[in-house]
């Protein structure tokens, strides 16, 4: 049975992803610990084989970094990378945007950027989930936008989110890729 570690609960990711995996893989929720600190992760990387990060918005650089430092250290069976970014990190989005909660769009941009450089190194399958603005409700049919395919700034219900982030794992979809997601 495979292993899952989530880390992070961004827009309730963590424990939506959690409901819809649990009954087929072994998963833990990782929430509520200092995201940036590499020995937090030690005793919840042992024999892990997919790892889904739902950190952010701030600082996500410095958190994917402390988690590929302990996954150096703990070198657990990882088959699969999952991390939530952002649309806009591959300059897809045809507008301007403001981010939720973010005043410096530069910075945070080039966090994120960062973060998945560091996860597209490691050097394991990895999938990008790049949302537009996440809300609670849905509001229309999910888009899939390849990376390097324009934009435009919209938003996304975390379900569908969810739903992407899980087909993953449970149909193998997105693998090496980096998509954008919006609800038309």
């Amino acid at each position: 049975m495979k292993k899952v570690l989530i880390i992070g609960n961004f827009h309730q990711l963590g424990q939506k992803v959690y409901d819809k995996l649990s009954n087929q893989y072994e998963v833990n929720l990782l929430d509520g610990i200092d995201f940036e600190d590499v020995s937090a992760y030690a005793d919840n990387l042992e024999g892990v084989n997919v790892i889904y990060t739902f950190l952010g918005p701030h600082d996500v650089d410095l958190q994917i970094s402390a988690v590929i430092q302990a996954l150096d250290r703990v070198n657990p069976p990882l088959e699969q990378f999952i991390m939530l970014s952002t649309a806009g990190i591959d300059n897809e989005l045809t507008e301007e945007v403001t981010y939720p909660d973010v005043d410096n769009i530069r910075e945070y941009l080039n966090q994120q950027r960062y973060a998945v450089k560091l996860v597209d190194e490691y050097e394991i399958p990895y999938t990008i989930l790049r949302p537009v603005k996440i809300i609670d409700d849905l509001s229309g049919e999910l888009d899939i936008i390849d990376e390097g395919i324009s934009m435009q700034y919209g938003h996304v219900s975390a379900d569908n989110v969810a739903n992407t982030a899980a087909k993953v794992v449970e149909y193998g979809q997105f693998i090496n890729q980096s998509i954008g997601l919006i609800e038309r």
